[in-house]
């Protein structure tokens, strides 16, 4: 891709690269973040609101602050510090005004998980029996017509429907979106994916799936799904973090 739209936040390090190659990255298991933003292609500037996003998150820290949710990032301080302060930073020029993205990010401590996303880029929990879980919603067109009963789940409507209805917009105007939140608890061995619709889109959930082993190394597993998204032709930017908590937090 010409623009990689694209960006990474892991143990405090942001990467946007055109072409990264797979990495292992140790973190710490007693509390931290991962996130990534995939700028919206139809927006001005798109990589510059993915990696606004992303920077603005390390910014905020583990959950320090009044803005945070018992210790957590969530809705409010997605709303009062990263929307406002995306505003502020891109909003106020007519080249960048509305640039756009989406956002999924996982942020752990002791044997909880808390995740944020907007938008379709996604996170899915694959427990230690090898049971998958879209914990994400994507904020879909498609999506909203599930939830309010109007159509079916496997029922198909033309690839219109499958457009963002929300995201993260540069514009103060643009402050009615969707975010969802949600926490759990942590086993040891569970794993978790998070990845931009470069990846779940051009793969599906089978493929996902189907091309994924609980036994082999993380960083070789997301080499499989980056072979098999390039064989496929890899139509949009695509990333992918492959997380895995290898043993229980002391307390």
């Amino acid at each position: 891709m010409p623009r990689q739209e694209d960006a990474l936040l892991v143990a405090g390090a942001l990467y946007q690269l055109a072409d990264l190659a797979p990495r292992a990255q140790a973190v710490d298991v007693t509390a931290g973040l991962c996130a990534l933003a995939d700028g919206v292609a139809s927006a001005p500037c798109p990589q510059r609101a993915s990696r606004a996003v992303l920077d603005l998150l390390r910014a905020a820290g583990q959950g320090a602050g009044a803005d945070c949710q018992d210790g957590w990032i969530g809705p409010r301080l997605i709303r009062r510090q990263v929307h406002a302060q995306l505003c502020r930073l891109l909003g106020g020029n007519p080249q960048t005004r509305g640039t756009a993205t989406t956002l999924a990010l996982l942020q752990w401590r002791a044997d909880q998980w808390s995740l944020v996303n907007v938008g379709d880029s996604r996170v899915y929990r694959i427990g230690r029996e090898g049971n998958w879980r879209q914990l994400s919603l994507d904020h879909t067109y498609r999506q909203s017509m599930i939830a309010r009963g109007e159509i079916a789940a496997d029922q198909f409507l033309g690839q219109l429907f499958n457009d963002l209805e929300h995201m993260l917009i540069a514009d103060d105007n643009e402050v009615d979106f969707a975010i969802h939140w949600q926490r759990g608890n942590w086993q040891t061995g569970d794993t978790f994916l998070l990845c931009t619709d470069g990846v779940h889109d051009t793969l599906g959930d089978a493929r996902l799936q189907s091309l994924f082993q609980h036994g082999r190394a993380l960083v070789d597993q997301v080499a499989v799904w980056r072979d098999a998204v390039l064989a496929a032709g890899a139509p949009d930017n695509f990333s992918l973090i492959l997380l895995r908590l290898t043993a229980a937090p002391a307390g």
